[in-house]
């Protein structure tokens, strides 16, 4: 076999990255320090001779065109890497192996209700892996899931969408505008359109559909904010951003971790927020049955989990 410009620690350490888009969660995930984790990504990359990641100061990494290409490869690469491992299985018959799951959730998500509770899970199901990736934008997500890499996800979507095929409600938060309590003094809840045009808003990425989308949704509910004061595409730096009273934005109620709760909270309500459910194998394999019960108790029988409703179990 020809020589190549990576080694299969380089594609562990990519791989990684490309999922937390965290050199801190990378580390911690494959149990190295982070400059070796940039030192791995530095040199697949002059290996390779391109650049797989926009690196700036203060910001988390993120994927260039050609990093997604490498990352739509790779997989392809894995799954070639498990069809020729699984010739492995003459040689004890009796061999246990394990199951590794591919899940795609949201960032928030992982971090506030699932993350935490893994070590219990895998203790009690040593023969069972599940790989997450999450923080793509909604419509990706959607697409991503289309394209049947999964074998589970669990996403946002407002409530005046229409869900997706495959996909099934298990539960329903409140959403709006949200900012820290300062905004309210002197005003009744909730806040008028009008008084909310006059306070400073973040908003998604700069000229990206998910902007789009949102000032055609304040649009509909006489909103028109006239003081942006920063774009982000990250939910955990936006929440941060309200506890901080930088300025106020639309989103749902579970993004918000309950330590923020005080602090931040609902001037005017719009539409809620749903949360999608799919599963790949349509109900028909119990291990399947076992990481859904996981996944799903994990963040609807959170008590900081705020459901207004549920449809689960």
């Amino acid at each position: 076999m020809a020589n190549l410009p990576f080694t299969l620690r380089q594609l562990d350490v990519f791989a990684s990255l490309s999922s937390t888009r965290s050199f801190r969660r990378t580390a911690e995930n494959l149990g190295i320090s982070q400059a070796s984790v940039s030192n791995q990504i530095k040199t697949l990359e002059e290996q390779l001779g391109v650049v797989l990641f926009d690196r700036k100061p203060g910001r988390r990494p993120t994927l260039r065109a050609e990093g997604l290409a490498f990352l739509d490869d790779l997989r392809e690469f894995q799954r070639a890497c498990e069809t020729l491992a699984n010739h492995r299985r003459h040689h004890p018959e009796n061999a246990e192996t394990v199951t590794m799951f591919k899940v795609l959730v949201g960032q928030g998500m992982f971090d506030a209700y699932i993350r935490r509770k893994l070590d219990s899970f895998f203790a009690a199901h040593p023969l069972f892996e599940l790989e997450f990736e999450a923080q793509l934008p909604f419509g990706q997500l959607v697409r991503a899931v289309e394209s049947g890499r999964y074998d589970f996800a669990l996403i946002n979507q407002r409530a005046d969408l229409q869900v997706p095929e495959g996909f099934r409600e298990v539960a329903m938060v409140s959403g709006g505008i949200y900012g820290h309590k300062k905004y309210i003094k002197g005003h009744k809840l909730p806040m008028s359109p009008a008084e909310l045009n006059g306070l400073p808003f973040i908003l998604p990425k700069a000229t990206s559909k998910q902007e789009r989308e949102v000032l055609r949704n304040y649009e509909k509910h006489g909103i028109y904010p006239r003081h942006v004061v920063g774009h982000t595409q990250y939910y955990d730096v936006m929440a941060a951003m309200l506890e901080r009273g930088l300025g106020v934005a639309s989103l749902s109620d579970a993004i918000l971790p309950a330590s923020m709760r005080k602090e931040v909270v609902q001037l005017i309500g719009m539409e809620n927020w749903r949360l999608l459910y799919y599963r790949n194998d349509r109900g028909t394999d119990t291990k399947y049955d076992t990481v859904e019960n996981f996944l799903l108790s994990s963040v609807l029988d959170d008590p900081d989990y705020p459901a207004i409703g549920r449809n689960w179990p």
